[in-house]
């Protein structure tokens, strides 16, 4: 998606991807392939004209080219590393749902809830852990998730909330990256507009690689039961979003999904999850709280016929 953003390590390798794409694999095993690839498919890259809103987020805030998903394989245990910083699979199950998949680990809303925080959970990410999953502060089914957009510009964002698109507006292949984009577009434009943008800072990324080429091999850090990798996974984009986030700054600094736990912990003063939290980047390098405020940015939607 950055292949070719200046001062980023981008590679513009293969062909240039359509809007709509076959879903390459992106399953355990083909993360372990060289360059994350299995499927012929995934060699390819976008160009900024094809994303543009995506690139005027990044130059305008902080893109992360060194930023590892938690888990060598696909969403569903990166989702748990992305939420308690550990996850029981290495591979996505026949059902995500829970049950079979759940966890009963302590997760980062539970850190907030000792704090008397509050969070949000737009989408139903947190019904994987059962003594979660009653919480009025998941807000589901997941096609009621535009209700990010009202709280945004009603100023009554929680302290702390997830937003995990759905497949139509998630972009993933087979879905339009164009109408992903234009998702992305309302949602910022809401909270960038909204009461509650000076104090606001958005993470935007990807649960997986996808199964797209990079030419950066992950760190192993740990690994499975059967002695392949385990983390960090592959390369995906994060942008950071905030007035305090430097303008036009790309970050080398190597931060995972586990960072973003960290951040909600430094910046709230939280006990980490475990270990793995605990010893992870905090993100703060992308931002500067010294700096005038930067104003809001106005995104326009395309046309995706």
């Amino acid at each position: 998606m950055f292949a070719n953003f200046p001062g980023a390590n981008g590679e513009a390798h293969g062909s240039i991807c359509p809007d709509r794409i076959a879903d390459p694999n992106h399953s355990h095993f083909a993360a372990l392939q060289p360059n994350g690839l299995l499927d012929a498919v995934g060699d390819c890259h976008y160009t900024e004209e094809q994303i543009p809103n995506y690139w005027k987020v990044a130059r305008a805030f902080t893109l992360c080219d060194d930023f590892y998903t938690g888990v060598r394989g696909p969403s569903a245990p990166n989702y748990f590393m992305l939420t308690s910083a550990q996850s029981p699979i290495i591979d996505s199950p026949a059902s995500e749902d829970c049950p079979p998949v759940c966890s009963d680990a302590i997760a980062m809303p539970d850190r907030l809830i000792e704090k008397g925080l509050t969070w949000t959970d737009y989408g139903g990410i947190f019904k994987s852990y059962p003594h979660l999953a009653d919480r009025p502060e998941i807000i589901t089914p997941i096609t009621q998730q535009s209700r990010i957009i009202d709280d945004a510009l009603a100023g009554t964002l929680s302290n702390v909330s997830w937003l995990i698109s759905y497949f139509d507006y998630s972009g993933h292949p087979p879905a339009s990256l164009c109408i992903a984009e234009n998702w992305m577009a309302r949602v910022l434009n809401a909270i960038m507009h909204g009461p509650q943008w000076e104090s606001t800072a958005v993470f935007l990324t990807w649960d997986d690689w996808g199964g797209f080429y990079d030419h950066v091999e992950p760190p192993v850090l740990e690994t499975w039961s059967d002695g392949t990798p385990f983390r960090h996974g592959q390369r995906v984009p994060c942008t950071v979003v905030s007035p305090y986030a430097k303008a036009g700054y790309v970050s080398h600094q190597q931060n995972s999904f586990l960072s973003l736990l960290k951040f909600v912990e430094t910046i709230f003063d939280l006990e980490p999850l475990n270990e793995r939290d605990a010893q992870a980047g905090d993100m703060l390098d992308c931002f500067d709280f010294n700096q005038a405020p930067h104003p809001p940015i106005d995104l326009v939607e395309r046309d995706c016929a």
